[in-house]
């Protein structure tokens, strides 16, 4: 994430919000935290998962950092779950998914018609 946004990003708090962030820049403009989860038994809905990832979309909307984001590991179904359910919700709060490759992508919340 570092590379992507191109400064520095190290674990952390913002003033403010009292959580330890796995990501934040030495000016606090950028927030972020990984998660990496996993469908129940790799394909049942992840109820508590995804209780923690509106937690998460939460404590970072209620910084005063620029840019915040959430990167997801392992499935990217459960993001992508959120994302359908909830996004519509989440005001400023960027979703990624890196592959094991490392391949980092962003995820966007898709509106489905009819």
């Amino acid at each position: 994430m570092s590379r992507h946004y191109g400064v520095e990003l190290k674990p952390g708090e913002i003033k403010g919000v009292k959580k330890l962030f796995d990501f934040v820049s030495s000016d606090g403009s950028i927030v972020g935290d990984a998660k990496f989860y996993t469908m129940v038994r790799g394909k049942s809905r992840p109820p508590a998962k995804l209780s923690v990832i509106s937690e998460h979309v939460w404590l970072l909307e209620n910084t005063k950092a620029k840019r915040k984001f959430l990167v997801f590991g392992n499935d990217r179904r459960v993001p992508e779950l959120w994302l359908h359910d909830y996004g519509n919700l989440k005001k400023d709060v960027d979703f990624y998914f890196i592959d094991e490759k490392g391949k980092l992508e962003e995820l966007k919340v898709v509106i489905k018609v009819g």
